[in-house]
């Protein structure tokens, strides 16, 4: 599983929090402290389009008014213009260049634009120059999930954590290293701990669901996909993660209820294809099955699980010929696919071809990284 699957971008509370300082108040500046505010004003609205009106009001009448280039920075990321907004941050850092917030700013949006080497740097000059809040270390911890440096992540999350105990995008993001790492006791632990603190939070449930789904605790991810199911309904990755854990428990009804909800919302979706596949399979809806298998294939060519998914319904049904034959396909496609050998090679054996039931046996040891694979491949190659 990918990071993005995972953790969350920090909360851009603190972007707001530390603009709101005041400026040095003179007659003629009056008018441009007057707009700067009620950019400020807006961004606190969520009116963003007219807080960038206002803070560029402000930087016309004085064109070197870095709070105002660094607020205009705020409401773009809001907006979703992250290089308008580093081009402000970075004319604030010119202007004053011991802003720890406007380089912690800037760093947010490296962030989004997914440059952690940017990022992290941005982020240790906030630090430097003096500043100590837990949201610097949970964006660096952030930008270190994106590098794959875990052991520092982990390091700038707990940091985060110590300064600012009741922050749960700190707890998720952890918790996201965490599963990475497939500690999936410690992720629970986090994104327990986050729901503990927001008990609406989306994405501690649905990770939280997905640790216990690792841990084959599937009632306890059940009912944690189903409580993220409640808060963001239209989200097709939830109904596939249910579904498997319904599919696994023998549940084939709700298994086939949740997949069914996956394609009506992700209709070119080809691993619910796959899943409801697997489904109609065990009910013994073989043309069902097949008929799912086929618009996988369809809508993923060049896919090899697809193949060897439909192999595996071939073989089922005892059509052993065309099993081969997807078998050998995901292999072209994949050629170190360790479960299409292992599929080929079990065949082979049952057809009474040994020599190359043990070739792609012994193919499984050579490429797999699966010990409980290699194990079951060792057994049938002695019993070959």
């Amino acid at each position: 599983m990918t990071y993005h699957r995972f953790f969350n971008f920090c909360s851009f509370a603190f972007l707001l929090m530390i603009l709101v300082q005041t400026y040095g108040s003179t007659k003629m500046l009056q008018e441009a402290e007057d707009y700067y505010r009620f950019g400020l004003t807006y961004l606190y609205r969520g009116d963003y389009d007219l807080a960038i009106e206002a803070f560029t009001k402000a930087i016309q009448l004085k064109p070197d008014y870095w709070e105002a280039y660094d607020g205009r920075g705020v409401a773009y990321i809001y907006k979703g213009n992250f290089q308008a907004a580093i081009n402000d941050f970075s004319e604030a850092i010119r202007l004053n260049p011991n802003s720890p917030r406007a380089y912690a700013n800037r760093g947010f949006a490296y962030l989004h634009l997914g440059k952690p080497e940017n990022a992290i740097s941005d982020f240790d000059q906030a630090i430097k120059l003096g500043m100590d809040d837990g949201k610097v270390y949970l964006g660096r911890g952030t930008a270190y999930i994106l590098k794959k440096e875990y052991q520092k992540a982990i390091a700038d999350l707990t940091e985060a954590i110590k300064r600012n105990p009741k922050d749960p995008d700190a707890y998720v993001n952890r918790g996201a290293v965490y599963m990475i790492l497939k500690d999936y006791e410690q992720a629970i632990d986090d994104f327990t701990q986050a729901i503990n603190i927001d008990s609406e939070f989306f994405s501690a449930y649905y990770n939280r669901g997905k640790a216990y789904l690792e841990k084959k605790q599937y009632k306890q991810a059940i009912a944690d996909f189903t409580e993220a199911i409640r808060l963001k309904p239209n989200d097709y990755k939830i109904y596939h993660d249910r579904g498997i854990a319904y599919l696994t428990i023998g549940d084939y009804d709700k298994a086939l209820d949740d997949f069914n909800q996956v394609i009506k919302l992700k209709p070119d979706d080809a691993d619910a294809y796959i899943a409801r596949s697997r489904v109609y399979l065990e009910k013994n809806d073989f043309e069902r099955a097949l008929a799912d298998a086929n618009k996988a294939i369809e809508l993923t060519p060049n896919e090899p699980s697809t193949y060897l998914n439909r192999g595996e319904i071939y073989e089922r049904i005892g059509n052993y010929k065309q099993a081969i034959v997807d078998y050998t396909k995901a292999i072209e496609l994949k050629p170190d696919f360790d479960k299409a050998y292992f599929n080929r090679g079990m065949l082979y054996l049952k057809l009474k071809e040994k020599e190359k039931a043990k070739s792609d046996l012994r193919k499984v040891l050579e490429v797999s990284k699966d010990p409980a694979l290699k194990a079951a491949a060792e057994v049938a190659l002695k019993r070959s």
